[in-house]
């Protein structure tokens, strides 16, 4: 058969937006506004597959039950990986339901991890999980207790550095690894740098990042998980595994350190995923948060502060290292940035 493709403009046309709705509904699956690109694989007139990409994601991929399984799957995921290599990626990330997985599978990609009968990652790379666990095996060093941190640091706090240092101190070798993912006010070379001047005092501490492997709401899929479903608890059961199985392993990890969630539901909601996955296998400790002024210190309140010009109150919640960051012209510009977005 002659299949077309064709470009859906679900931001511009009411009528593209519908007919792409019905179609993800019509596979069981929900429509996400995280998607920066869509198209429709037609067959005559009939939209018969559509799928969509958000930087380099695939999202959104639903073919109707009579096109299963044949030209049109193939048809489509071709051109969005296309879609995603032209754009300069030289990654391709999917999240699907593990009845579709042979799909892509054919197509080249490599399963990663999933999480029961939910969600399956996959990859299609240049340079892929394989290679990064490689270069993270260089970085192993032997001890006793290996330990690992993960976090955002968003901007670097006094809570992260009293983290890292409670656990340094209870490590031959601590292992932090900053969020590569660029979602953050703070750009991740921002982010790591300041976690490496902030705990440049700490010898046995290594930085890296986390590569296309761990990753946030924006990038994680919702739309094919059911309802009843905590998409939260889904995408905190991946990580950890990705961690456990993977990451923990190359390194030789056998505690993760976590602080203390008393301000986020979502976070709570990863530490109890965390411990499910572990269970045996891998320690999770639990540090309670550290406060100032009677508050737990947190990123989000140092944002704010600097939202509200309140600079010397920063003091009391960040490093000076991340102080003197916040004070240079280049501080300054992502203040001026964290308030045009409050207006």
């Amino acid at each position: 058969m002659n299949y077309t493709l064709q470009r859906m403009w679900i931001r511009r046309s009411r009528s593209a937006k519908e007919a792409w709705e019905t179609m993800l509904n019509q596979a069981g699956i929900r429509s996400e506004d995280t998607v920066e690109y869509t198209v429709g694989v037609y067959d005559g007139e009939k939209l018969v597959a559509t799928g969509s990409r958000y930087k380099n994601v695939l999202k959104c991929i639903a073919v109707c039950k009579n096109y299963t399984g044949g030209e049109v799957i193939s048809l489509l995921i071709s051109h969005l990986m296309t879609e995603v290599f032209d754009e300069g990626f030289t990654s391709c990330y999917v999240y699907t339901k593990p009845e579709s997985v042979q799909s892509f599978l054919y197509m080249g990609f490599n399963e990663i991890e999933r999480v029961g009968e939910d969600l399956v990652f996959l990859e299609k790379a240049v340079h892929g999980f394989d290679e990064f666990l490689r270069n993270l095996e260089k970085e192993k060093i032997q001890g006793e207790k290996i330990s690992g941190i993960v976090m955002n640091a968003n901007p670097f706090t006094k809570g992260h550095k009293y983290l890292i240092e409670t656990a340094a101190k209870a490590s031959d070798v601590l292992h932090v690894f900053v969020l590569t993912e660029d979602l953050s006010v703070f750009p991740t070379s921002v982010r790591k740098e300041l976690v490496k001047r902030g705990t440049d005092h700490l010898k046995n501490v290594r930085i890296h990042e986390t590569g296309d492997y761990m990753v946030s709401a924006k990038t994680f899929p919702s739309y094919f998980l059911k309802e009843n479903k905590d998409v939260t608890e889904v995408q905190a059961s991946l990580d950890a595994r990705i961690f456990k199985n993977h990451i923990a392993k190359a390194l030789g990890i056998t505690t993760r350190y976590v602080g203390e969630e008393p301000l986020s539901f979502a976070t709570n909601i990863y530490n109890e995923a965390m411990k499910k996955v572990f269970q045996d296998e891998m320690n999770l400790v639990i540090i309670p948060r550290k406060e100032f002024d009677g508050e737990v210190i947190s990123a989000s309140r140092v944002r704010k502060y600097l939202k509200e010009d309140r600079v010397e109150d920063l003091k009391g919640l960040v490093p000076e290292t991340t102080f003197e960051f916040l004070v240079s012209e280049e501080g300054k510009k992502i203040q001026e940035k964290l308030r045009s977005e409050e207006q």
